[in-house]
């Protein structure tokens, strides 16, 4: 925009300086023509197609002398560029038509040219401060965008350490419990059992048979808390994670994309299906690459077990029997984990073309732990 209003202004200095010098009804043809060129050089910014008019409108500079008059208006283009030297052209085409355009007006002219160097080295300056502010306001809103991403990183982190550390504790509980209290329990049931052998009187026997009811209870609901502690407990990310670092067979990518941790069924389905799959290429496929990628959407799980062995025809055979039926077929635990898959209603299906690939989804609704 600097630009244009720039070389407004010195159109309008030169048409001053040449309505004042010539006069006729051919005036408007050099105004035109000057227009036109200088247009022509905006349009097309191609510095070979810019060069080229110059050229051409210093030889009509030389048949056409009011012409000479609009060289700071053309010579904009070139300032500030490694094509300053065609300026030496424009003092050769004013001195070439000095005498025919007068020395005072040729004085003007020169004016005006410095005129257009000054404007287009300020605005060249501004160009370049704003570019630098913006250059600024980009890295300042980058810096700004990477510090939120690291203090979001080191969130997530700390709450899934959290989360490690808390499902470790209760891991830790409930092994306490299962061994000490559970222990004393179990041994205080076997010594009342040895009363009630011994003893004949009926009172006696009855209360120690009430006594001995209450603990089996009491050990019934202790056992169910450590179980259902243990299995609150099972992390998704940290088992699989143990299961690819203990893998020796090929390299393995393991990407874990769930925010919401998954129910406790499908945790176990997805960690034996997991277990059953990089079994399988250990023993049956000849890869150096698996990936095992688990993703949430918002109504489903998915599980992506891909590895790039080379499938056998028999292998391959087997696979499209297990997925177009629902009977029993031995082989390779593909029916295991066919059959975990369908039990919690989610699908289960195997690629063959280029390596063997497992996609499993399962939807999140009445899947719960």
């Amino acid at each position: 925009m600097n630009e244009i209003l720039d070389k407004l202004l010195l159109f309008v200095c030169s048409v001053t300086l040449y309505v004042q010098k010539f006069k006729g009804n051919y005036m408007m043809f050099p105004i035109l023509l000057a227009l036109l060129f200088g247009s022509l050089l905006i349009y097309n910014q191609n510095k070979a197609f810019q060069l080229t008019m110059l050229c051409i409108y210093f030889g009509l500079c030389c048949l056409i002398p009011p012409l000479t008059l609009f060289l700071p208006l053309l010579m904009y283009e070139f300032f500030i560029t490694k094509y300053y030297f065609f300026l030496l052209f424009a003092f050769y085409i004013m001195n070439y038509n000095m005498n025919k355009l007068g020395s005072q007006t040729i004085l003007f002219t020169f004016m005006f040219l410095v005129l257009s160097f000054y404007l287009k080295y300020r605005t060249c300056k501004h160009n370049n401060l704003r570019k630098v502010y913006h250059q600024t306001l980009n890295d300042s809103k980058e810096l700004v965008l990477i510090e939120e991403e690291k203090n979001r990183s080191i969130l997530e982190n700390q709450d899934y350490e959290i989360n490690i550390a808390t499902l470790n504790e209760r891991n830790r509980i409930s092994k306490e419990i299962h061994d000490h209290i559970g222990h004393v329990l179990s041994r205080s049931l076997i010594q009342i059992g040895a009363l009630l052998t011994l003893e004949n009187n009926p009172v006696i026997r009855e209360e120690l048979s009430a006594l001995k009811d209450s603990l089996s209870e009491g050990m019934d609901s202790i056992r169910a808390s450590i179980h259902n502690m243990h299995d609150e407990s099972i992390d998704l990310y940290s088992v699989v994670f143990k299961l690819v670092k203990d893998f020796k067979f090929c390299e393995v990518e393991y990407h874990y994309d769930i925010m919401v941790p998954p129910p406790l069924k499908v945790r176990y389905c997805f960690i034996a299906v997991t277990k059953e799959a990089l079994n399988n290429i250990m023993k049956h496929s000849n890869a150096t690459k698996v990936d095992i990628v688990f993703a949430e959407e918002p109504a489903l799980y998915r599980l992506i077990i891909d590895d790039n062995g080379k499938v056998s025809e028999k292998a391959k055979a087997l696979t499209r029997r297990i997925l177009l039926t629902n009977e029993y077929v031995s082989g390779i635990g593909l029916q295991n984990m066919a059959d975990r898959v369908r039990g919690l209603n989610g699908t289960f299906q195997i690629i063959t073309d280029k390596g063997f690939q497992i996609f499993i989804s399962i939807p999140k609704e009445n899947n719960g732990g």
